[in-house]
């Protein structure tokens, strides 16, 4: 008799034990969908503070929260965190190639493109078609924004168009990369030589018309000022030192502004260019997993 008891009473405990592991885990999922409710509304503040007090139980539950952590801090524009949570995801997981994808963009925007080639490179010949072609894209992204041109054309020699999330994007990208190759080489030293000779040419010289123009007009408006004071008045007048003084100084300003103006266009240029291929990086990973 007092077997049978004992018999019952552990059978009861398997049975209340089993009962609260299930009901655990169906709190997580019903909180997971919860969560993932609110993402939709994007509502990131409260979602990342459930994400951050949910207890996991089993490895999906894990990916789910990581996922869900990643994806959250991605809407908060915190890149490196949300790349950190994304990497997290096994490949068991169904958000597997979506994080790893948007991990490896994380981390291309905010130039660590090592690291980004890094978790692209579980991606094989094995994989899909359509990662595989992803793959690539991503690659030839990453290597114009780092203006390896010869890493880009490698890549895009495996353009075909055929794949229609990348599509319009690997046309756009061939065509940043003939700007990019096409923009002619402007020296800061050219530039203010040719300012020193007639102020504004060197603005003109690193594309900034207007402001050569602008150059030219005020600083030989002094000038001519200067040159007519000194014939009136003579060259130890207050006036005609005053304004030969500023006029040297807007003239020397010319100079240095003419040089400095080839980098600032240069630069300008450049983070165009730079977020235009993000942008076009991530156009089709959006598509590609919605």
């Amino acid at each position: 008799m007092s077997h049978n008891r004992k018999s019952i009473f552990l059978f009861a405990f398997f049975i209340l034990s089993f009962s609260s592991k299930i009901a655990a885990q169906q709190n997580v999922s019903s909180e997971l969908r919860f969560i993932n409710h609110m993402l939709g509304r994007q509502n990131y503040d409260e979602a990342l503070f459930l994400l951050e007090n949910l207890q996991t139980k089993t490895l999906s539950q894990k990916d789910s929260v990581n996922y869900l952590l990643g994806w959250t801090l991605y809407g908060r524009k915190e890149l490196n965190a949300s790349a950190y949570y994304l990497s997290l995801v096994t490949e068991d997981s169904p958000w597997f190639e979506k994080s790893r994808f948007f991990a490896a963009y994380n981390q291309a925007y905010l130039r660590e493109t090592n690291y980004s080639r890094e978790l692209l490179g579980f991606f094989n010949e094995n994989s899909s078609d359509q990662v595989v072609f992803m793959k690539n894209f991503q690659l030839a992204g990453m290597a114009l924004l780092e203006r390896e041109m010869d890493e880009f054309e490698h890549h895009a020699k495996k353009f075909t168009g055929n794949f229609s999330f990348t599509a319009t994007e690997e046309r756009k990208l061939n065509e940043y990369y003939n700007q990019i190759s096409e923009m002619p080489y402007r020296s800061p030293f050219v530039a203010g030589i040719m300012s020193a000779a007639v102020p504004g040419l060197g603005r003109i010289y690193a594309g900034k018309t207007a402001e050569g123009i602008s150059s030219l007009l005020y600083v030989g408006a002094l000038l001519a000022t200067s040159w007519d004071l000194y014939n009136r008045l003579g060259g130890n007048n207050p006036f005609f030192i005053i304004s030969a003084s500023l006029s040297g100084i807007f003239y020397v300003g010319n100079i240095w502004g003419s040089a400095v103006a080839v980098n600032r266009v240069q630069r300008e240029f450049n983070y165009e260019m730079d977020q235009r291929i993000l942008l076009d990086m991530h156009i089709p990973l959006r598509k590609l997993f919605p």
